[in-house]
């Protein structure tokens, strides 16, 4: 069972497009496939981010449990 695409449109400089052109054939694979994996890449980094108050908390339950 395959994934669902959604169709989006990007703009890029002609050199950003060049050069991801390249990339592609290089590879042998799209610039769609390039993309995808860039924004993938941005998800799942952005998952492994925590907040300021979620990282707060976890050192202070951390500090209080190396005291005991």
């Amino acid at each position: 069972m395959g994934t669902t695409l959604k169709r989006t449109t990007i703009f890029l400089t002609e050199d950003q497009h060049e050069t991801l052109r390249r990339i592609a054939f290089d590879r042998r694979t799209s610039m769609s496939k390039l993309i995808r994996d860039a924004a993938l890449k941005i998800m799942e980094d952005e998952e492994d981010t925590i907040t300021w108050k979620q990282y707060q908390h976890t050192r202070v339950k951390r500090e209080s449990q190396n005291k005991l």
